[in-house]
């Protein structure tokens, strides 16, 4: 297992007696597949301090999104996440960390899809500046292979995917703009990519995997195209750094979009072909554009 990964972090958390009411956890995966123009994005928050759950889920073909599942007040489930159901989302893991399956159901469709990682589980730290959105966050990168069934049509899914795991208060007040990207060119080379704007500015952090070796982004520069709707990317090219000195310059162009969120936030996922040194990935690219100013910002404006 990677560093500083353990066995019981795949499974569900109880929040200790003093924790705030913002306290939640969230269970994600996300996956494109350019060769069909197909992609999804399924997740599900727990809140234990309100007793509700929430789910948020969309699935695009061809381009265009064919279902949609947004529930924000179930009730709070008990089973563990190696094994949970909530709204149509059926999560089950696999025998490691490197595994889980998918069922989605919707009103007049279905989605099926196994995913392997290529590469065991890395712990990211997002509590970075003043930014404060999870007490401990793990995440993994690979492929998703299934189906998708309608009435109208029956599409087969061969997806890049990424996988996260988070738990801890979340305060989204403290994150007004980010950038994130997961791009995946193979088994040896694949991306994860974040830049958060806190009080004391922007800060970058993720992980390239490189030729079975995991390296930690240091620094990153985002260049983003934004549609005139302030919140659909157009493209994005960055240039990121690790922490052991090696560089990488990735441009990516999105060919379709999905809206994801719910409460406190919401973005646009941009389903991205991206290239690297001649090489082509795929993945997401998901601006989050700043609504207001920060406090430096107002600062500088004479604000209170």
């Amino acid at each position: 297992m990677a560093e500083n990964f353990r066995e019981a972090d795949r499974h569900r958390h109880r929040p200790p007696a003093n924790a705030p009411a913002n306290w939640q956890e969230s269970f994600f995966l996300g996956w494109a597949d350019l060769e069909t123009l197909s992609a999804g994005s399924h997740h599900i928050s727990l809140s234990p301090a309100t007793g509700t759950a929430h789910v948020w889920s969309w699935i695009v073909v061809n381009g265009e999104r064919v279902a949609r599942e947004a529930a924000h007040a179930l009730p709070l489930p008990e089973n563990d996440l190696t094994n949970i159901q909530l709204g149509g989302l059926h999560f089950v893991a696999g025998e490691s960390a490197r595994q889980l399956t998918l069922q989605a159901n919707f009103e007049d469709a279905q989605l099926r899809l196994g995913f392997e990682a290529i590469c065991d589980p890395v712990i990211l730290d997002f509590n970075v500046g003043d930014t404060r959105l999870a007490d401990r966050h793990y995440e993994v990168m690979g492929y998703a292979k299934g189906s998708f069934t309608s009435d109208k049509l029956s599409t087969p899914i061969r997806a890049a995917a990424w996988h996260d795991h988070s738990w801890g208060a979340r305060d989204f007040g403290t994150n007004p703009s980010s950038r994130w990207l997961f791009a995946v060119f193979g088994d040896d080379l694949a991306f994860s990519i974040f830049s958060f704007v806190t009080s004391f500015g922007a800060e970058q952090f993720g992980w390239v995997l490189d030729n079975g070796r995991v390296h930690r982004i240091s620094r990153a520069n985002f260049s983003s195209m934004i549609a005139n709707d302030g919140a659909t990317p157009l493209s994005v090219e960055i240039d990121c750094w690790t922490d052991d000195g090696r560089g990488y310059r990735l441009s990516g162009d999105v060919k379709a979009t999905g809206l994801t969120g719910g409460e406190g936030w919401f973005g646009v996922d941009g389903i991205t072909e991206f290239q690297c040194g001649g090489r082509l990935g795929q993945g997401f690219f998901e601006p989050a554009e700043l609504k207001g100013p920060t406090p430096q910002m107002r600062k500088e404006l004479g604000l209170p």
